[in-house]
């Protein structure tokens, strides 16, 4: 069965963040959903840039995920943790512990607190260490703890992409991948 992740997308996203991951499941042969959190279709990046997504974030209350990846980025992070369906995606994903990521500001200013990162370790990027729980915080620039997988910034955006996608289908299809891609 074709594994299917979700992407959601808030006014301001970090874009380097939300399409690396895109582009390196859709190579990877994953289904993957890229949700409006807002009333347009239409999203605009934190530098001013429109993506289109497929559908909007009330579409997928219903639908399982084998993954859900939050971009960072300002103010889109803080559009995100205004989603009520958002939330309870993710809640629905932890308590079934099932994969999902968040990179940039989204592991403080969503995850952290949706209490997500609770008892796991975690990191975001450095101007918002102090909004994750101090026992939470690792100073590395991808942690994978448990079902949750967390990364700094937008300068690692591929690495983090294929943190998840080695998690989800294993090293092979990294590798595979990453030769796509020239990475190795």
């Amino acid at each position: 069965m074709q594994k299917k992740i979700l992407v959601p997308l808030a006014y301001g996203f970090e874009m380097v963040e939300a399409l690396s991951v895109v582009d390196v499941f859709r190579r990877a042969g994953v289904h993957v959903d890229l949700a409006a959190v807002g009333d347009d279709l239409q999203v605009v990046s934190s530098h001013g840039v429109p993506v289109v997504a497929d559908m909007f974030i009330s579409a997928c209350r219903d639908n399982q995920y084998d993954l859900i990846v939050l971009p960072g980025g300002i103010p889109g992070s803080e559009n995100l943790a205004l989603s009520v369906d958002l939330s309870e995606l993710l809640r629905k994903q932890n308590d079934a512990g099932k994969l999902y990521g968040a990179i940039c500001a989204a592991p403080a200013l969503v995850l952290g607190e949706k209490g997500l990162l609770d008892g796991k370790n975690a990191t975001c990027h450095p101007l918002f260490v102090e909004k994750l729980p101090s026992q939470e915080h690792v100073c590395e620039s991808v942690v994978f703890d448990k079902n949750c997988v967390t990364a700094r910034g937008a300068g690692l955006s591929i690495d983090f992409s294929l943190k998840l996608l080695e998690i989800l289908l294993g090293p092979d299809k990294r590798k595979e991948v990453e030769k796509q891609m020239a990475l190795i």
